[in-house]
């Protein structure tokens, strides 16, 4: 009995050459053929997922050093608040030793808020407004110009600086120093909320690039762009007290910057959500709004 000649399935290759020698065969088992089949699938399936990884890591690598770089300067960025803040403190203390030594007496928050006559207004429209917080940009006010600037003109006239050394008298910190002169165009207005809206600072309509001054001494904390007031400014001066300058046409300092009572801050101008050009100005004290009148000296004369 004859048995049956199994074939092997092969696949073969031919190879002819150009010159004269013979063909060569070369033959390889379709089983192999399939193991190689599968091995380079794998190791094509590795070579994507290793692409796929290694893009992904790169991704990773670079935002890591991106936010890296941004902590740095953060951390560079609250070295100098500390800084300024201590700069500050040490001339507040040295301030005191000075007044304590002529005999002037210390100057506190609540002599401050005899001096300027100034009743303390229920908090809560308003948070507590801090350094290194920036400014919540409050709504337009809907108040009338047209309907309280005859008054205020002809109440107070033009505003003036007063021409003495009368500001040395008082805490460099307290803002008694008018920031630009001109024109009282809209009143301090604190309502309730079931009221008007509240308008919680002065406007003083004046020239156009007309100089803005620091009302009292201070640190910048803010320095750039809002919806509402444009072109702002705030000062921090120490005790809880705040100076906002809006609408302002340029802004000449930068933030975290010391200014003295009386620096230039600003030009006056018209940015922002403005009718014209004019300094909105407002003090905040403890995170509750005052009204500038009774701070501002250029107010007594008046």
């Amino acid at each position: 009995m004859n048995k049956s000649r199994k074939h092997r399935k092969l696949l073969q290759i031919l190879v002819i050459p150009d010159d004269k020698d013979e063909p060569k065969t070369y033959s390889i088992p379709i089983k192999r053929l399939k193991i190689f089949k599968f091995v380079g699938v794998v190791l094509v399936l590795h070579m994507i997922a290793g692409i796929i990884f290694y893009f992904q890591y790169f991704h990773v690598y670079n935002k890591n050093k991106e936010l890296g770089q941004v902590n740095q300067q953060l951390e560079e960025n609250n070295k100098r608040i500390y800084e300024l803040i201590a700069k500050f403190e040490d001339l507040e203390s040295s301030q005191t030793k000075i007044r304590t030594a002529l005999g002037l007496g210390n100057v506190n928050s609540n002599n401050n808020s005899q001096i300027s006559g100034t009743t303390q207004q229920s908090s809560g429209s308003t948070p507590t407004i801090y350094p290194d917080v920036v400014p919540v940009v409050k709504q337009p006010t809907t108040i009338s110009r047209e309907t309280t600037a005859p008054v205020v003109k002809e109440r107070f006239g033009r505003l003036s600086r007063i021409r003495s050394n009368i500001h040395a008298n008082f805490d460099k910190s307290l803002p008694t120093f008018l920031p630009v002169e001109g024109v009282l165009s809209n009143d301090y207005e604190n309502v309730n909320y079931e009221g008007k809206s509240n308008h919680l600072g002065i406007d003083i309509a004046g020239e156009r690039g007309a100089i803005i001054k620091a009302a009292a001494s201070g640190v910048v904390v803010y320095a750039g762009w809002t919806y509402n007031l444009g072109n702002l400014i705030i000062l921090y001066h120490g005790n809880g007290y705040f100076t906002y300058y809006g609408h302002n046409q340029r802004v000449l300092v930068e933030r975290n910057s010391l200014v003295a009572k009386g620096e230039n801050i600003a030009l006056l101008g018209n940015s922002g959500i403005s009718s014209g050009h004019h300094l909105h100005f407002e003090i905040w004290k403890d995170g509750v709004p005052l009204d500038p009148k009774n701070y501002l000296l250029a107010f007594s004369e008046n």
